[in-house]
């Protein structure tokens, strides 16, 4: 009996082995686009955060165009390390703008921690 499994086995290799290498790729593709998914959804609420500050204007909005490379829409478009740069960015800036609504000086707060 086992051995007549094996030997189904080992005649259809290429189909198990097909099949397990799409399992896996389909799972890792979905932690990927998951991953993804939640970058731009951070992007998006710091995005509202930024966008409700005083300080923020039509100039905020053209630097927000040239680190997207594009219309915030496409987002999406973006690999996921494109997309952590963003939103490193983006927190920076707001920072700046938080500094600017509570009157510290620019600058002042220099801090990576995010």
């Amino acid at each position: 009996m086992i051995h007549s499994i094996l030997n189904f086995v080992v005649r259809h290799w290429e189909f198990f082995a097909s099949t397990l290498i799409a399992l896996v790729g389909i799972s890792a593709y979905g932690l990927y686009a998951r991953s993804k998914d939640h970058v731009i959804l951070d992007i998006n609420n710091t995005l509202q955060d930024c966008r409700a500050l005083e300080s923020w204007d039509d100039r905020s909005e053209l630097k927000l165009c040239s680190w997207i490379g594009g219309d915030e829409r496409d987002l999406h478009k973006q690999s996921l390390m494109q997309l952590r740069k963003i939103r490193k960015d983006i927190i920076r800036y707001y920072r700046i703008h938080e500094e600017m609504r509570d009157g510290e000086p620019f600058g002042a707060y220099q801090s990576d921690s995010f």
